[in-house]
């Protein structure tokens, strides 16, 4: 699963038009896009089937998913609420973890079938 970014240059020139982080404005218009680039939603929908056919695929196992700090924000906010005054997801009232997933990190999600049962932020 390949994500597009779109044209990196014209990333740079629409990153000076947001007092944000590209990506935190992503978070709070699931529409806006770079130039070619993929938007929140887009990206979601990639990331859910993708996840979804690994989770019918690996029932019961144990599985690693490695991918980009924003797609893996952008997937989250399928469960979370993204609380933009305090930069911090929260899946069933509880504060999942900052904005700024440090990298590399290590989240521990847990699925009953396609069901986000708990979250949890590993530290390393």
């Amino acid at each position: 699963m390949k994500e597009n970014c779109g044209n990196l240059n014209n990333l740079k020139q629409l990153e000076k038009l947001f007092d944000n982080s590209f990506s935190k404005e992503q978070l709070l218009n699931e529409n806006l896009k770079n130039n070619e680039g993929e938007s929140n939603i887009e990206v979601r929908k990639r990331m859910v089937s993708a996840i979804n056919d690994v989770l019918e695929n690996n029932y019961g196992k144990r599985v690693a998913i490695v991918s980009h700090g924003a797609a893996i924000k952008f997937y989250l906010q399928n469960f979370c609420k993204f609380d933009s005054s305090k930069d911090v997801f929260y899946f069933k009232g509880k504060e999942v973890g900052p904005l700024q997933i440090k990298s590399p990190s290590v989240l521990k999600l847990q699925f009953n079938d396609n069901d986000l049962m708990k979250i949890k932020v590993i530290n390393i």
